[in-house]
């Protein structure tokens, strides 16, 4: 099957139509998303004709962890990663980033905003550490969904199982997603559970006899459930990075940057993300890097999962152009909450090379966070 048949298929999942109230409509006061999380492959091969140098038995790990956070005044995002290819005899090679950014916005209402930030990396290619500061304008918000995506799961539950004669309204919705909000002004996830059933009840959609004690259950299980933020939103921002220390050993240089983010989920199943960011020297036409990037993941039940990526990349070193293409598809089963199995196939095209690369991995994830 040819590559862009997979992004096709990302693409007709991706317009399902949803139903309820959009869950982009949701707007929290704060925004606080974190993520921590560890995979491993294992990759064999021997080669039927007998090149040694084309044989592999290695193994590659990869941890990662991100925190957004988004207020009226301010916000500030943190991520870091590592990835490391281990042969059986040593450590055959190493990536390492970490990045800090800090945002203020001109004011509680308004969506513009200054930032500064730093970034760190290293990598087994590199000379020795590079670090560069980054500063600019830029506007938009980011806004955590997740609360309102539990709330409507909530609700498709009790009306599949008949313990509700209709969906909740807007109002109800909304009331369940901001008790959900603010599960930490409970003592208990009980107590909790019991201000959501006063709210379920008082809908006046409730079946004769009230929510028995498996409808109480699934709807603890569904706030609890953390594998699976969602959140909207985008924001585009401009400024100026300067590297302090070139990973390479050359001249420090002052590079313009630009970049966007745009998140999107249309039911509690699904989320899109769309990234691009472009930096390059003043001369920016003729000596630059380009990295547009398009990731869905699609939860087709509670234990499996569908994920789909595109990658693009443009490198542009005194008016040479390279281009890379990317796509992976991600078949993901959860046997436990904090545990994965991922089936992984990638297609690679890259320069000065005719034909699409093909790849398929197995891969162990753990969440930590």
């Amino acid at each position: 099957m040819k590559p862009y048949l997979f992004a096709v298929l990302i693409v007709i999942i991706a317009v399902g139509s949803a139903t309820g109230m959009p869950l982009c409509d949701y707007h929290a006061p704060v925004s606080d998303l974190a993520t921590l999380g560890m995979t491993f492959s294992y990759h064999y091969y021997n080669d039927p004709y007998g090149l040694k140098d084309r044989n592999i038995n290695a193994g590659e790990f990869q941890i990662h962890y991100s925190h957004l956070y988004d207020s009226p005044d301010f916000g500030y995002s943190i991520s870091a990663a590592n990835d490391m290819t281990i042969s059986v005899l040593s450590l055959s090679s190493y990536n390492a980033t970490a990045a800090g950014s800090l945002k203020r916005y001109f004011s509680p209402e308004a969506a513009y905003f200054g930032f500064a930030g730093v970034t760190g990396k290293t990598a087994s290619a590199y000379k020795k550490i590079g670090i560069s500061v980054n500063f600019g304008l830029g506007y938009g918000r980011f806004t955590n969904v997740t609360p309102l995506a539990k709330a409507t799961k909530i609700d498709n539950y009790l009306v599949d199982h008949h313990s509700l004669v209709g969906h909740l309204s807007d109002v109800d919705l909304l009331a369940v997603a901001n008790e959900i909000d603010n599960r930490a002004t409970y003592h208990t996830t009980a107590d909790l559970i019991a201000a959501l059933q006063e709210i379920i009840t008082g809908s006046g959609l409730v079946k004769q006899g009230g929510l028995n004690a498996l409808d109480l259950s699934e709807i603890t299980q569904i706030v609890e459930d953390n594998t699976h933020p969602r959140y909207c939103g985008g924001e585009a921002k401009v400024g100026l990075t300067y590297e302090i220390l070139n990973p390479q050993g050359g001249p420090n240089e002052l590079l313009a940057t630009a970049g966007f983010n745009y998140a999107f989920t249309a039911t509690p199943s699904s989320q899109f993300l769309v990234k691009g960011s472009l930096s390059g020297s003043l001369d920016i036409v003729h000596n630059h890097q380009l990295e547009l990037g398009l990731t869905y993941d699609y939860l087709l039940s509670s234990i499996l999962s569908l994920s789909g990526a595109y990658t693009f990349s443009q490198n542009v070193y005194n008016g040479n152009l390279e281009n890379s293409h990317r796509i992976t598809l991600n078949l993901t089963i959860t046997p436990l909450k904090t545990a994965t199995v991922t089936l992984e196939m990638r297609f690679a095209h890259e320069p000065y090379y005719l034909e699409w690369s093909q790849e398929v991995r197995l891969s162990i994830g753990m969440d930590l966070l």
